[in-house]
């Protein structure tokens, strides 16, 4: 990158926080900051000309977790903890809600639908047996009552005729919401510089080194990279997770009418514009999609392009796009908000629900930057 003397000394210009990550969880916590400090002064780095990871790349969809994958939290975590982290995804959403507006996200109040696979017999008789504990679960960690409930699908033939419905989910448009968040931002007084690649956190002389010889200084630095969090503090557990998406042409007869899942969470579809949208599957190649790296495989887009026919007989022949976006995870769902030291905050490990819990991920971070400005 060829800086200009104007441009360089803009970019490496003051600030009382510094933020590196324009996606939802560093444009919310920039929010949060001036909605509670104002005056104060917010710089926020991206790489990218849109935020880098999956704040845009994701599908859209306004979620808390199905019964599958909320059984399986609670076995492997305990269900204090999946309440908890379900807590946060609620609050999260909620915030989102109020703070851009239902317009300004395209929220589609349509649903949530969990399906099976006709071979998952089993599976399905475990979160039909275990609706009631779920509805427990949640109406404890959000206040919501009957959350799920079991009815027939009659949509879609090629999976089970049982499927499991919640009411309080739906879709977004994830680039309509982060404009709205970066426009809300910029309104507030943060600077966002586009284009600018960190390289090195200095610690010892409170610098970011950055592609283009820049040297930026820091008073406090607030970390919210999420799935490449380990480029810059590795110590850190959490580990890059790369989906894969695709999206058809309209196609006639597009009978998707809520946000589904299946699988855990691990395979998700929704209608959109009379398209498909279609992602997931990385948990059958689990270490090939343990990666920081943009990308389309074939084994991915043949396992996502057989689950389209099951879905839509014939829509195999309407792709028209693909793409990938990059999560942080973990050996547990529960973010990370951390001090590295005593001037760097960490802000990661959104577990594939970055929708959900980046605005409250973003208050919790700026509630510790606050206490620490004084």
């Amino acid at each position: 990158m060829n800086y200009s003397f104007w441009e360089k000394k803009f970019i490496e210009s003051y600030a009382d926080v510094t933020i590196i990550g324009s996606g939802i969880v560093g444009i919310s916590t920039a929010i949060s900051i001036l909605e509670a400090r104002p005056g104060t002064t917010v710089k926020v780095l991206e790489r990218g000309a849109l935020p880098y990871g999956a704040s845009t790349k994701n599908a859209g969809f306004s979620c808390f977790g199905s019964v599958s994958e909320l059984l399986d939290d609670a076995h492997s975590m305990g269900a204090e903890a999946c309440a908890e982290i379900v807590g946060m995804r609620w609050q999260g959403l909620s915030k989102l809600k109020e703070r851009a507006g239902l317009a300004a996200l395209e929220y589609a109040d349509c649903g949530g639908t969990e399906l099976f696979r006709k071979t998952d017999e089993v599976l399905e008789q475990t979160c039909m047996d275990n609706l009631d504990y779920c509805n427990q679960l949640i109406e404890r960690a959000t206040g919501l009552k009957d959350t799920y409930t079991a009815a027939e699908n009659t949509e879609l033939p090629g999976f089970s005729a049982h499927k499991i419905f919640n009411r309080h989910e739906g879709t977004i448009n994830p680039v309509s919401m982060m404009n709205f968040l970066i426009n809300m931002a910029r309104q507030l007084g943060v600077k966002i510089h586009n284009g600018v690649s960190i390289s090195v956190v200095d610690y010892q002389n409170r610098l970011l080194h950055a592609e283009g010889g820049l040297q930026i200084p820091y008073r406090l630095l607030v970390v919210c990279t999420n799935g490449f969090a380990a480029r810059l503090l590795p110590s850190l557990d959490v580990l890059p997770a790369r989906n894969q998406v695709l999206i058809t042409r309209p196609v006639v007869s597009n009978r998707l009418s809520s946000g589904y899942h299946l699988d855990k969470g691990y395979v998700y579809f929704r209608n959109y514009e009379g398209r498909i949208l279609l992602g997931g599957g990385r948990n059958l190649f689990y270490e090939e999609e343990t990666t920081d790296q943009f990308g389309n495989t074939e084994g991915i887009k043949a396992y996502l392009t057989e689950m389209l026919e099951t879905i839509h007989p014939g829509a195999s022949g309407e792709i028209e796009h693909w793409w990938s976006g990059i999560l942080g995870v973990g050996p547990s769902k529960y973010p990370i908000t951390q001090w590295v030291n005593d001037n760097v905050l960490a802000g990661v490990r959104m577990g594939g629900m970055g929708v959900a819990i980046g605005s409250h991920l973003g208050e919790k971070l700026a509630a510790e930057v606050i206490a620490k400005l004084g």
